[in-house]
């Protein structure tokens, strides 16, 4: 009897873990699809220009923020088990971890300008009937006065810092759970591959200043200063 209880335990816990590879690979294919320039060209074709720039930021962050409502939910309902649990002072480290990553995230936002990011410029020029800028093809830091990359905040260190901070969150919790191991390397592959994805967008919108910066900040964990 007890054999059964933890081989049925186990089949439960891998079920679990194919439906977090289901609904993460689901989220990461819509994310990447929406962010796609064939995505934004096609909305342009059927909706026009001005709705285009105006309402598509907007729109892809709430369903972006919809979809992560609904998958946070669903993740804390499956069955799930420990693998280990941190006790003072590490998981006091470890949540000081995630505390700086997330400001790590924040600082590429603040950099990019944080209504921008939301789209709320967008949306406020929308409704005021004033004329709409195009976005940027990806959310990289800004082109400054001088013509090059913006190196400020978070971008100083690392060419992509919301998602070396989300790919940090991830791996610092102090309990580890099946579900969330399995999160944390799903969230590490996304976070590389779409990096990398990103970075192409930027060279192909931004040219020799990305290469140039691409060249000085490091793609994702910064390295300790040289000289």
């Amino acid at each position: 009897m007890k054999a059964r209880v933890v081989s049925g335990a186990s089949a439960s816990g891998e079920t679990a873990a194919r439906r977090v590879v289901l609904v993460c690979t689901l989220w990461a294919v819509v994310h990447s699809l929406l962010a796609s320039k064939q995505a934004k060209n096609l909305v342009r074709r059927l909706a026009g220009p001005r709705y285009r720039n105006g309402l598509y930021r907007v729109a892809y962050n709430a369903q972006s923020v919809a979809f992560l409502a609904w998958a946070a939910r669903w993740f804390l309902r499956q069955p799930d088990r420990d693998l280990y649990r941190a006790g003072p002072p590490l998981s006091w480290l470890l949540r000081a971890g995630q505390v700086v990553s997330l400001g790590v995230l924040f600082s590429g936002v603040r950099v990019i300008g944080v209504l921008d990011f939301a789209g709320v410029t967008s949306l406020r020029r929308f409704l005021a009937a004033r004329d709409l800028r195009p976005e940027p093809e990806a959310q990289g830091p800004p082109i400054g006065a001088d013509g090059e990359m913006v190196e400020a905040g978070a971008f100083r260190f690392t060419r992509h810092p919301g998602n070396l901070g989300a790919l940090g969150f991830f791996l610092l919790f102090p309990r580890m759970t099946a579900n969330r191991a399995v999160l944390a390397a799903l969230v590490a592959l996304y976070v590389v591959l779409g990096s990398a994805h990103e970075e192409h967008r930027l060279r192909a919108a931004y040219g020799a200043p990305f290469e140039r910066y691409r060249r000085k900040v490091p793609f994702l964990v910064p390295r300790p200063p040289r000289g």
